[in-house]
Formats: C-alpha cells, structure tokens, sequence
C-alpha cells in the first residue's frame, strides 16, 4: 500500500515535471520519431516553431517524449527542442503582432479621420448656429426697438386723443357761448329795431301836435 502511494506520488510529480511546454528549434524540420532513438519509425516532421507537450523523458535525457496540439505522440531529441519560441515562430508572431497593430493602427486613423470629420461638421454646425443665433438677436432687438417705438406712438396717439378730446369741449362750449352771442345780438337788434319803431310812431303822433297848424290864405 506504501509503495502504491509512493508510486502515485512520483507519477504525479513527474507528471508536473514533465507537463510543460516546447519549441522546435530554428532547424527546418524536426523528425518525431516512435522510440527513443533514431532507429524506430518516424511519426511526424514537426516543422520550426510548433509548440510541443512534454510527457516524458529518456533516461540518458538525450530523447523527450511530446505531444502535438492535435493529440500526435512521439518522441524528439532534446537537442531539437526550446523551451522558448524559436526566432522564426518569434518573427512570425512579430510580424503577425506588427500587422494587426498595423490593421489597428489604420483602424484608429479611420477612427480619428471620422472624429475629425464629425468635428469639423459640428464646428460649421455651432459656427451656422452661433450666426443664426446672432441673426435672431439682430431681428430681436429690431422687434424691441419697434415695440418701443409702437408703445411710444401709442402714448403719443393716446395723448393726442386726449387733447383732440379736450379741443372738441373747447369748441363745443364756445360754440355754445357763440350762440349765446348771437342769440343776445338778435334779441338786442329786435329790441334796438321795435325801439327805433316806436320812437318813430311817438314822433309821427306827437311833432304834428306840437307845432300849430298854419292859415291858409285860401280860407
């Protein structure tokens, strides 16, 4: 039971050992073989750069057991293998990180353009608005100068109301005291005419007496 327990605890610890991952080296192709040797068969050509699992290990070390992302097994020579990316898988994936900041870059200069598009128009928008606005308070302050000078006319057309009102009892009254006049004059030229009518008639009546009357040779 001990030795079962010891057994599983080596594997797993080997198992953690060996659990990592590895690169084929710069060389053109590396040939995965079904033994720890050159004489067993050759499984798979794993081409520079091809990210490896390691599961197991010779015992000299001098032969890694691997596995491929699609499952293949086999076993490789340490000496072909990294632990780091080779330079070309290296500059295959700066080139492949060059291109898509590149693609991003262009994406963010489209971007940008647009922004600077969108800003442009919204700066002749704000520019349109801020004449307009200035057009609107140019007809505004016209509206109030003319509201003023309409509420001034109407002060005006109301006074002069008022004074042609005024004007209209003065003539009334003395249109009034103008007939009065001449209502006076006329009585005074009837009484003035039935006056000089009288004094006529007392004359006619009274001179013819008051002189006597004369002979006449004829009697």
């Amino acid at each position: 039971m001990k030795n079962l327990v010891l057994w599983l605890a080596l594997f797993a610890a080997s198992s953690q050992l060996y659990s990592q991952t590895l690169y084929v080296s710069d060389q053109l192709t590396v040939a995965m073989r079904s033994g720890q040797s050159n004489e067993y068969r050759i499984v798979k050509y794993l081409v520079s750069g091809t990210s490896l699992t390691q599961i197991g290990t010779s015992e000299d070390g001098s032969y890694i057991q691997v596995r491929t992302r699609k499952g293949i097994e086999g076993w490789v020579q340490n000496q072909d293998l990294s632990q780091q990316p080779s330079g070309r898988a290296m500059y295959k994936t700066a080139q492949g990180t060059i291109a898509n900041l590149e693609g991003k870059n262009s994406a963010l200069k489209q971007q940008l353009n647009e922004i600077s598009s969108k800003h442009a128009s919204t700066q002749d928008k704000l520019t349109s608005l801020t004449s307009n606005n200035n057009e609107v308070s140019k007809e505004l302050e016209n509206i109030k100068a003319i509201s003023a000078n309409a509420i001034q006319l109407n002060e005006d057309n109301q006074r002069l109301l008022e004074e042609n009102q005024m004007l209209k009892n003065e003539v009334e009254v003395l249109s009034t005291d103008n007939q009065r006049l001449v209502d006076n004059q006329e009585s005074d030229a009837f009484l003035n005419g039935a006056f000089a009518v009288l004094i006529g008639v007392m004359i006619t009546l009274i001179v013819p007496r008051a002189w006597p009357k004369k002979s006449t040779d004829w009697a």
